[in-house]
């Protein structure tokens, strides 16, 4: 038998959830990256070096700040759009059984199978269920039955995905 739940959105969940994203994806270790490689430029600035080094250094300095900014952007005004999509009352219905699970609201309807879920990244708000590195949805945990959230671990690993706890 099915299981339903009506998924209520709003901008401040919606964000929550962009910046899980890019925190899991890409933010913590980028800036790892980025402050390390800001570090050796500040070394080099201080030793007066002026070789190719200094300009490579903060080139990539440079990139790797623009690309982290860049994820982070481009995932929230796509979710925000999305999210405007869904019209006066953001909220979407997601049914599930064991072979697939369909959501719909008024900016659209997909049902899809669970192998099509590569991952789900369990967030203490939301989760999302990533399709691909860079594709996700959002499901609010609020409106998640403890049976719903059981069925979709259940088969999101029974179709060969990953269930991972956010930080």
């Amino acid at each position: 038998m099915p299981l339903q739940a009506t998924l209520h959105y709003h901008p401040d969940l919606v964000r929550h959830a962009v910046l899980c994203f890019w925190r899991r994806s890409t933010g913590r270790r980028t800036l790892l990256v980025s402050a390390a490689l800001a570090l050796w430029f500040g070394v080099l600035v201080a030793r007066g070096d002026r070789s190719w080094q200094i300009g490579v250094t903060g080139t990539a300095v440079a990139i790797s700040l623009l690309v982290c900014a860049t994820v982070y952007v481009v995932h929230y005004r796509n979710a925000m759009g999305k999210l405007r999509d869904m019209g006066g009352t953001p909220e979407a219905t997601l049914r599930a059984d064991q072979d697939s699970f369909t959501l719909a609201s008024d900016a659209g309807l997909a049902t899809l199978p669970w192998s099509s879920v590569k991952e789900v990244w369990q967030f203490e708000r939301v989760w999302l269920l990533l399709f691909s590195p860079a594709q996700f949805s959002t499901l609010p945990v609020a409106d998640l039955s403890p049976e719903l959230q059981a069925l979709i671990e259940a088969s999101v690993r029974g179709a060969g995905g990953k269930i991972r706890h956010g930080r």
